[in-house]
Order: C-alpha cells, then structure tokens, then sequence
C-alpha cells in the first residue's frame, strides 16, 4: 500500500534529482534543502542519522563511506601535488615515439589503472590537457583520444572497491573487502576496456611519424621520495581496507587514519596549503544529505516496493534481475550522475536479497551498470564533465551531438560485454 509518507519521500527525491541535471552547479544547495525537509517532516528520524555502534551502522548516512572518501580524495590531491600523475603521462607520451597507436592505447590503459585507484577527477585533469597539447603537437584529432580516456576512467572505476564512489558507497554499505570487489569487477571492467580500445582506435587520424619525440612532451621529473611516501601511504590504505574484515577494525577508522596520514605526508612535503585549498570538501557534503534522502526511501517503505517490482520483471531468477540491474542503472546513469543512483541501489539490493535473492553477485551488477553505464552522455559521470570542461578551456569544443554519438554506442557495446563477463563469472 502507498502511504502519504512514501509519496512524499518520492516527490521530494525526485524533485531534487530533477534539480541536479538542470541545476547541476547548485546541486549541493538542493542536496541541502531536501535533506532538511524530509527530516523536518518526520520522513527521516531524528536517531537515525547517527550510527548506533563503533562499526558505524544503524544510521541511514553511510558513514564508512564518507571517511573512505575522505582519505582516498585526499591521497589523490597529494599524488597529484607530487607529480606522479603528469609524469605517467608524459612518460606514456614519449615512449610512443609519436605514433598515434601507441599513444592511445598507453593514455587509454593509464587512464583506466589510475582510476582503479585514484578519484577520475584528478585523472582526467591531468590526462586531458596533456592529451590535448601532445595531440596537436602531432597533428592529431584530441577527440578521440580524450573519449576514450573518459570512457577508460569509468571503465577502470569499475573494477575496485576504490575506484568509484558507487563502489565505495556498495562496497560499505554491505561490508565488503577490496579483495571482493577486485574478484568480481575486475575481469567484467578489463572486457570494456577492451570494447573501448577497439572501437575508438578506429577513429584515430595516423600522421607521420616524428623524426624524434617532441620536447614538449617531457617537462617534469620524478620526485622519488616525496612519490615514493605518498605511494606507501596510500598502499598502506588500500591494505588495510582489504584486511579490514579479520582484523574487525572499523572501515571509518581506516578512513580517518589514512586520511591524517595524507595531511602529514602533505605537510612534510611541503603541499598542505594546496592539499586544503583542493580537497573536495562540497561532494563529501553533497553525499551527506544524499544518504539523508535515500534513507527516506528505505524508511517510509519506497524502496521496498521498487524491490518488489523489480523482483517481480525477473521473475526470482537471478542472472536475469542482476542483468535488469546492470542495464537499468546503466541507462539511467547514461542521463544522471551515477552517486545518487548507487545510495538509491544499495539498500534496494539489500531488499532483493530479504526476498531470496544472492546479494553479491546483485552488487558486482549494480557496480559494472552504474559505472560502465556513465560513459553515455557529457553528464553520466564526473570524469565526462571534468574531461570536457578542460578540453574547453584548451580550445576543444565536444559538443552532445557528437559525443553522444561516438561514445553512446560504445557504452551500449562495453554494457553487453560486462554483462556477458558477469553471467559466465556468476
């Protein structure tokens, strides 16, 4: 049955949502206003929003997830600070020697392997003005190139616990290790890679090869110690992340800890001013309330009946229901931010498997769809609108007609091979 409180929980939402694709640069403001509302009209209680133990459950805010979060934006901003990101670059970049294959392909996999690990912002903000300047160096297309960066950043954010805040946000939500997430997503990830390697190389403009590599290529040299630290660091994170379940150590102490070593190694090395100037202060926030809306679909019974609908269109068998997870939250992830759509998934997962449906393997659908599915559109996930805004700002104009147009098709084409990955591993 319908009750005033479940409509009221879903207008709300999807009001905001509605809010965040037109609105997009006040979606924290949105965020903010539809959180205090459905609290204030009772939709949300008041206890729920703090956890009731030390692992951090029992409140409808994934806590885990945001000083997961924490840390992982702050090791990025500081391995951006020390250079690594710009000298893997430029060392794929002259290494190719100018020939455009090599080049694409170098970018593309840097791009994916980074984002297995690294929030796709501060790779794209690195890859794409490199990308650009190198390109026109050698009197190539950037398109190409920079589309299937996008598309190789979502892709390889699909294959980690880390690698994308949906996963965090999953992969918290149900308690699951590093090492899960890896087993499951990695294979389905590394098969739309490949999808995208192949269908945009095609669309590569060959030039001459350069006599010699251009000088503008190789600007920047290795810091090994301040790199070298940084790198332990954050290994030392993921580390822990992935042992987290044995040793029965909250996931938010990890998160905190990792992220005060972060600060340390910044302020050792000199960075902390520029560390705290970039941290990503306002998505941390934006996910707060995010959580606060989305557990008002889970308290007011919303997300029950969804579950329901969806039980029923697969009909209690699960590699159909996981794969009208994976395409749905594709699609719809195609034309709106993957985040909300993954706090919105998590708990509905959770309903499916109250049903008797396997959990994991709705998880490992839900993370491939969401992320995979990003590539659709210039606003499906942050790396497609951090990729287009630098390539606007170097000159580059993609405009929706044709991104849509090279890179939709080929998220439908990565979608079925994931799907297929999923169904043979599940």
């Amino acid at each position: 049955m319908v009750s005033i409180a479940i409509v009221a929980a879903v207008v709300i939402f999807a009001g905001a949502y509605a809010l965040f694709v037109v609105r997009e640069r006040h979606r924290l403001l949105i965020a903010g206003v539809a959180a205090l509302a459905v609290v204030l009209l009772g939709l949300v209680p008041w206890a729920r929003l703090a956890p009731t133990s030390l692992s951090g459950q029992g409140s409808v805010v994934e806590w885990n997830t945001l000083a997961v979060l924490f840390a992982l934006f702050l090791f990025a901003g500081l391995l951006e600070e020390v250079g690594l990101f710009r000298w893997l670059a430029e060392e794929i970049a002259a290494k190719s020697h100018g020939r455009p294959g090599y080049l694409f392909v170098g970018l593309a996999v840097v791009s994916f392997a980074l984002s297995a690990f690294i929030n796709s912002i501060t790779v794209l903000l690195v890859l794409a003005t490199l990308t650009i300047r190198v390109a026109r160096t050698l009197a190539l297309d950037p398109v190409p190139f920079l589309l299937a960066e996008v598309s190789a950043s979502n892709a390889g954010g699909a294959a980690t616990f880390v690698g994308d805040p949906p996963n965090v946000i999953l992969g918290t939500y149900f308690q699951l290790s590093f090492l899960d997430f890896t087993e499951h997503t990695a294979l389905p990830a590394l098969a739309a890679l490949v999808v995208i390697l192949l269908v945009f190389r095609r669309s590569i403009r060959v030039a001459p090869v350069p006599s010699q590599t251009p000088r503008t290529v190789r600007i920047h040299q290795l810091r090994r110690g301040p790199i070298g630290a940084a790198l332990a660091g954050f290994a030392g994170t993921l580390l822990a992340l992935a042992v987290q379940a044995p040793l029965g150590v909250p996931v938010w102490v990890i998160g905190l800890v990792g992220g005060g070593v972060a600060l340390a190694l910044a302020g050792a090395f000199g960075h902390a001013r520029e560390l705290a100037t970039r941290f990503d202060r306002e998505t941390l926030v934006f996910f707060l309330f995010l959580f606060v809306l989305v557990g008002a679909l889970v308290t007011t019974g919303a997300m029950a009946l969804v579950a329901q609908a969806v039980a029923g269109a697969g009909g209690g068998n699960l590699l159909l229901t996981g794969s009208l997870l994976l395409w749905s939250l594709g699609l719809l992830s195609s034309v709106v931010n993957n985040v909300p759509l993954a706090a919105a998934a998590a708990p509905l997962i959770g309903t499916l498997g109250a049903g008797g449906l396997s959990v994991r393997p709705l998880i490992w659908a839900a993370a491939l769809g969401s992320d995979i599915g990003g590539n659709g559109t210039p606003v499906g996930a942050s790396a497609n609108v951090v990729g287009l805004a630098v390539a606007r700002t170097e000159g580059v104009a993609i405009g929706w007609s044709r991104y849509i147009r090279a890179a939709f098709p080929t998220m439908l084409a990565s979608l079925a091979v994931a799907n297929l990955v999923w169904i043979f591993v599940h």
